[in-house]
């Protein structure tokens, strides 16, 4: 039975986070898939979590998932080889509030992502990120601090 349901849900996502054409119905798919999500979340199209450990992922209030994301919680395969002995591993992702990631960007297993950091489009996270921070690049570097203080409308 489990294995109907873990195809029922990669069908699922991989479907819907295609063509559903409203951020809060993908949000749904999501948290159907097991992905724990907060509130007033954008996700984009085509952010693909992790099948087969969805539950491993977190992702806080007010979070921005563009389009295209890949978000992995495991390295396994299913092919015998040394390198899959080695290399075999299942770790949490957690994306913290009001964080921003860019489009296609790919989040390796382990990373926590802090709390209003901004990654830029087309990184590879595969290490925990500084609140508040930007980061760029492959893999992902921290480029710079935000200023994260409101500036006044007309000033």
């Amino acid at each position: 039975m489990s294995l109907v349901l873990a195809a029922a849900r990669r069908y699922l996502m991989a479907l819907g986070m295609g063509w559903l054409p409203f951020s809060c119905l993908r949000v749904l798919v999501l948290k159907c898939c097991g992905v724990k999500i907060g509130q007033g979340c954008y996700i984009g199209f085509n952010v693909i979590c992790d099948t087969n450990f969805s539950k491993l992922i977190t992702i806080g209030d007010r979070v921005t998932i563009s389009h295209n994301t890949l978000i992995f919680t495991h390295t396994a395969t299913p092919a015998k080889s040394r390198l899959s002995e080695i290399y075999n591993q299942k770790k949490p992702v957690c994306i913290g509030s009001g964080a921003w990631i860019g489009a296609n960007c790919i989040i390796l297993p382990g990373v926590v992502i802090g709390k209003d950091c901004m990654i830029g489009a087309g990184s590879v996270v595969t290490k925990s990120t500084d609140p508040a921070s930007l980061y760029a690049g492959n893999p992902s570097k921290k480029i710079r601090a935000l200023q994260l203080s409101r500036v006044e409308p007309g000033r």
